[in-house]
């Protein structure tokens, strides 16, 4: 009788294991508590695309996946924010890329006239297109995972009055705050200004002060920030500024299949409709610009095709030292220039 319990205990155990085994990844899949960092405003778009892409992945996970959304830079400044996703310290961003240990990175960011047009930038933006390639390619060798290629809005500058002969990059005396990035600086001497590298939080204050004549760097929102103390608004179409939804590489490729697809669809939802929102946006800040009294200028697709030649032909060539040939050259023929 004991030797038949003993048989029948065994036969259970052996029952439980294989059950155990079948039932197990489901019963214990792993929990995930993560950041993400975000820089804008708990009222922004940037915000609520965020709260809707942990929202997605949550759901999706059954809550396995629970991320908290940390906005308006309370975490860290950009730059620092992507460091930490580099070293795993925080685990997503939705922000620029920093270049502060890959210069390459700064074709992350801001590379003048890639394109002028947003059915151009749109398809090179997307999964699979050639700057969201060339970028993931180098976001690896940083530790980081590129998840989707978030498209912020196309840029311009404004200025106290209309500058004389801006349409034939004529030169001109005006002193215009650029980001301090090279290609900047470089980008802004060669369509006629005085470029002078100014932090953002210090760019009002230049205006006002008569440091600088205007400021460039973001869209039309960012223009409308500078109402009060500014009479134009110029859409040069210079870059469409590029966020990314990005996260450790580490952490990203011990997920399941199934999971890294459920962050990357996720990723990808906010994108989609991010293009429609921010030309909507776009318009409507040249708007609220025109109801307080700026001159907005829009150059004619004609014109914004001479800038690209123009700096394609001038800027791109000292880009070289700062990026490498090879990078550089990879845009030329993308955009169908001749590479030597």
């Amino acid at each position: 009788m004991i030797r038949k319990c003993q048989i029948l205990m065994c036969v259970f155990l052996g029952l439980a294991i294989v059950l155990g085994t079948v039932w197990a990844p489901e019963a214990s899949a792993k929990k995930y508590k993560w950041r993400l960092t975000q820089v804008m405003p708990v009222d922004s778009d940037q915000h609520q695309r965020a709260l809707a892409f942990a929202e997605e992945v949550k759901q999706k996970t059954d809550g396995r996946i629970n991320i908290q959304v940390h906005s308006g830079g309370v975490l860290c400044d950009w730059v620092e924010c992507h460091e930490r996703v580099m070293r795993g310290d925080y685990e997503l961003a939705l922000q620029p890329l920093a270049p502060t240990y890959d210069p390459r990175l700064n074709i992350g960011y801001y590379m003048p006239y890639l394109f002028t047009n947003t059915a151009e930038a749109k398809e090179a933006y997307k999964r699979g297109g050639w700057v969201f390639n060339m970028v993931d390619e180098l976001l690896l060798d940083q530790d980081i995972k590129g998840l989707a290629l978030f498209p912020m809005g196309w840029a311009g500058m404004t200025t106290r009055e209309e500058p004389n002969g801006w349409r034939e990059m004529k030169p001109n005396k005006m002193k215009i705050r650029v980001m301090p990035l090279k290609a900047c600086e470089l980008t802004y001497e060669r369509l006629g200004y005085i470029p002078s590298t100014i932090p953002y939080n210090e760019a009002f204050s230049a205006i006002q002060t008569g440091v600088a004549d205007g400021e460039m760097g973001g869209p039309p929102f960012q223009g409308y920030q500078f109402r009060d103390i500014q009479g134009v608004w110029i859409q040069y179409n210079d870059y469409l500024e590029p966020w990314w939804f990005f996260m450790n590489l580490k952490l990203f490729n011990e997920l399941s299949e199934a999971d890294q697809k459920i962050l990357i669809e996720a990723a990808e939802k906010q994108v989609l409709g991010r293009w429609d929102y921010f030309l909507k946006e776009d318009e409507e800040y040249r708007q609220k610009l025109k109801d307080f009294g700026l001159k907005v200028l829009v150059p004619t697709d004609a014109e914004l095709k001479a800038f690209a030649k123009a700096i394609r032909k001038d800027v791109w060539p000292k880009m070289e030292p700062l990026m490498g040939k090879t990078l550089v050259d990879r845009c030329r023929k993308e955009v169908g220039m001749p590479v030597k």
